[in-house]
């Protein structure tokens, strides 16, 4: 049994392990390795976001804390900043019901879409978001907030050809 609650000051020392864990999976993709190795979000952005966006976990008897997401309020979404499932409760629906426990809180606050940018043709990321009902905007589709979003992870790093931003209109 999966329970959805919102994360709590308690949970914000296990949720970078959980997404050190979570980007295990990248070992798996020619090129993008490197994002198993790569930052997490740190404990002060955990707090941030629990303190001022949305922050939620899923709970997993038997297991604890399996995964979490968080996000925040933007004037024309909300914007879902990281979603991670411990690798060993990956593909078990966790990251589906996150993402539907978003979508009400949205929709409650009078919310009318779900944004989020992640990696192209990686099967866990953009199809996946695809199959949430997601769509991928092209550059002209690109608003201001979204198109900063990309080029500041450009200048972290990540490479700009294989990112996309989508859009889930609720």
């Amino acid at each position: 049994m999966t329970n959805i609650r919102p994360a709590n000051a308690c949970d914000i020392r296990l949720l970078p392990e959980i997404e050190r864990s979570s980007g295990e999976i990248f070992r798996q993709w020619p090129g993008l390795e490197w994002i198993a190795d790569d930052e997490v979000q740190s404990e002060e952005r955990h707090s941030a976001m629990i303190t001022g966006g949305l922050a939620l976990v899923a709970e997993v008897q038997g297991f604890g804390i399996a995964a979490f997401v968080n996000g925040q309020v933007t004037p024309d979404a909300f914007h879902i900043w990281q979603m991670a499932v411990h690798r060993d409760r990956q593909g078990h629906g966790i990251g589906r019901k996150l993402i539907e426990a978003v979508q009400r809180s949205a929709v409650d606050l009078g919310i009318n879409a779900l944004t989020l940018t992640t990696f192209r043709e990686v099967p866990w990321n953009e199809p996946y978001y695809q199959r949430l009902g997601f769509i991928t905007l092209d550059s002209k589709e690109l608003c201001p907030r979204l198109r900063a979003i990309l080029v500041a992870e450009g200048q972290a790093g990540l490479p700009m050809a294989l990112r996309c931003a989508m859009r889930k209109p609720l």
